[in-house]
């Protein structure tokens, strides 16, 4: 059958791939952005371009299958996002693991010693002991940080996905 819905996991895994891409390639320019501004603007463009593109994946998929419901649209987009987040996660860990070489923990202890910045954590978070952040910033492993990056792609797949499929809608039939 032609118009046979396929499995959401299907649809997702073909989704995800450009989204994930742009999502690594956000990511890589935030690394590289803290010394080049341009590439810090772009990682944020890549970022709102990729959600813009996943709406428009899932408008096209809406409308050649226009049997589903809107919650099924908003379920493909989470697992898009979930599975675009898995990529960037692999993309993440090769980059700390061979690329990095300690760079972000040393602009992150180097930011921690900055006494502006000292201030201003110490208004935002006051019962906060930065030494001892600082030192657990600078005991943190690869593993440590992927984790966390992996929980933050977790938590940032049901906004980014919400963002795409909120605006889709039926197709109007003439």
């Amino acid at each position: 059958m032609a118009n046979e819905v396929p499995k959401t996991m299907d649809a997702a895994g073909w989704m995800a791939l450009p989204i994930g891409l742009m999502w690594s390639a956000s990511f890589l320019c935030t690394m590289y952005g803290t010394e080049r501004p341009f590439l810090s603007m772009l990682s944020t463009v890549l970022a709102i371009i990729s959600i813009y593109m996943l709406y428009k994946q899932l408008t096209n998929y809406y409308r050649l299958y226009p049997s589903v419901s809107w919650l099924h649209i908003l379920r493909l987009s989470f697992v898009t996002c979930l599975l675009a987040g898995l990529l960037t996660d692999m993309v993440q860990y090769a980059y700390f693991l061979w690329l990095d070489n300690g760079r972000l923990l040393s602009i992150l202890g180097t930011s921690l010693q900055n006494e502006e910045y000292r201030e201003a954590w110490k208004k935002m978070m006051p019962e906060v002991d930065l030494n001892e952040m600082q030192k657990l910033v600078q005991s943190m492993t690869v593993r440590d940080i992927v984790l966390q990056l992996a929980f933050y792609n977790v938590i940032l797949a049901l906004p980014a996905s919400l963002l795409a499929a909120l605006p889709v809608r039926k197709p109007v039939k003439k």
